[in-house]
């Protein structure tokens, strides 16, 4: 499985900000937004260039459910529940034959950067 490098989110700022206003991102690059609880997270693509998929993932570190996010778009994409979403450039997952079930195995980690892997 490849490794995706993310910038993590996990202050209100970042959180409410995300990926808005970047124009380019490489395919193994994302971002990783890390709640402090189980909430029903939402998305949109609002002054977001890229089109994007989103993985949710539980509190076992599961993903639950992958979705796509259309650039500029002000449709909503929800989760169920989760307490970890994943940015990646469209298309990532799929490319990378990872989908619901799969783990999110985190390889390093400081405060603001992660490596993450996934495993079936």
């Amino acid at each position: 499985m490849p490794i995706l490098k993310v910038k993590i989110a996990d202050t209100p700022d970042l959180l409410s900000k995300g990926l808005m206003f970047v124009k380019e991102m490489d395919q193994d690059k994302g971002m990783l937004f890390k709640f402090p609880s189980i909430i029903e997270a939402s998305f949109w693509g609002k002054n977001t260039y890229l089109p994007l998929d989103i993985a949710f993932v539980d509190k076992t570190n599961k993903i639950t459910d992958i979705r796509h996010i259309a650039p500029l778009s002000t449709k909503m994409v929800r989760s169920s529940g989760c307490v970890m979403a994943i940015e990646a450039n469209a298309g990532y997952f799929k490319t990378n034959g990872i989908s619901s079930g799969h783990k999110v195995v985190f390889v390093t980690n400081d405060e603001k950067e992660a490596e993450i892997s996934f495993e079936e």
